[in-house]
């Protein structure tokens, strides 16, 4: 294990979206919204590169480990990263409860600095992992030096503004409900990759010789208003923190804001709710 996680990204210097613990205590929580929002994408990404029996695949910023199932399922050997300890618990008790733990091996690294010998995997990935590093050009070098020859790295990325309809959403009934928010200065973290051009040519110049990019949108429909608003609200550390400013009147108020949204389009549901991405595969 990596000894020196903590002190590349230090707690009390990084967003909280960068903060190994603030991540592990949401494990459960994202475990369930990655369930519903980011494992269509895995899957994808799975299937964007060939992976079968004894493929050797790294998954770094694994999370709860969407990919490396993905991966293991098809026969691979998975090595699941991240740096957050809380996630990897998670995942490795995961591992067990599916019975994948003799393909998954877990250790807690951080992706802009792996303690992986180069040359090591067949396919890396990194499924909405390396948008959010500090550097992400870091992530992306990183994965393309310890791939062997003729590897790929798999990686993904939400699609930039204005799409997105949940951003959309969530954004609308927090100005309902504290009123008008500071426009934005640039692009949200989370599009710190940038749109597809962009994308392909950050991944060709951080090692690699070739480059695709596959645009996917995916769907969440559910029945229950009130479970989706709850676990907006825990899945991730920003929203753990926005939404424990809020006073009870004002978590109401929230509520009520995104109830409205939807029943106005959607009636009485089901619901739905649509996620963008871009998935890049670069051969090394």
């Amino acid at each position: 294990m990596q000894k020196s996680v903590e002190e590349m990204v230090p707690s009390k210097n990084r967003p909280l979206d960068q903060q190994p613990d603030a991540w592990g205590a949401v494990a459960a929580d994202y475990h369930a919204f990655a369930g519903n929002v980011t494992r269509p994408f895995a899957e994808d990404a799975a299937d964007l590169v060939r992976i079968g029996k004894g493929t050797c695949v790294l998954d770094v910023a694994a999370g709860t480990g969407n990919f490396t199932f993905a991966a293991a399922s098809r026969g691979a050997s998975v090595l699941a990263t991240d740096f957050a300890f809380g996630m990897i618990d998670y995942l490795r008790a995961e591992s067990e409860r599916r019975g994948l733990s003799d393909r998954v091996r877990c250790d807690v690294m951080n992706g802009q600095q792996l303690d992986i010998e180069d040359e090591s995997f067949d396919v890396a990935a990194s499924i909405f992992g390396v948008l959010f590093f500090p550097d992400p050009l870091k992530g992306l070098r990183e994965l393309s030096r310890v791939l062997v020859p003729g590897g790929r790295a798999v990686v993904s990325t939400w699609a930039p503004p204005p799409r997105g309809e949940m951003g959309r959403i969530m954004g609308d009934a927090m100005a309902k409900t504290v009123g008008s928010l500071p426009k934005p200065s640039g692009p949200p973290p989370w599009a710190a990759l940038g749109d597809a051009d962009t994308f392909r040519q950050r991944l060709l110049d951080s090692g690699f010789s070739r480059v695709h990019i596959v645009e996917v949108r995916h769907v969440w429909a559910f029945d229950d208003l009130n479970v989706f608003v709850d676990l907006m609200g825990k899945c991730a550390p920003p929203a753990v923190a926005t939404f424990a400013s809020l006073t009870p009147d004002q978590r109401a108020t929230f509520r009520g804001a995104v109830a409205e949204d939807f029943m106005t389009r959607q009636g009485g549901g089901p619901y739905a709710v649509t996620h963008e991405a871009m998935i890049a595969v670069g051969t090394k």
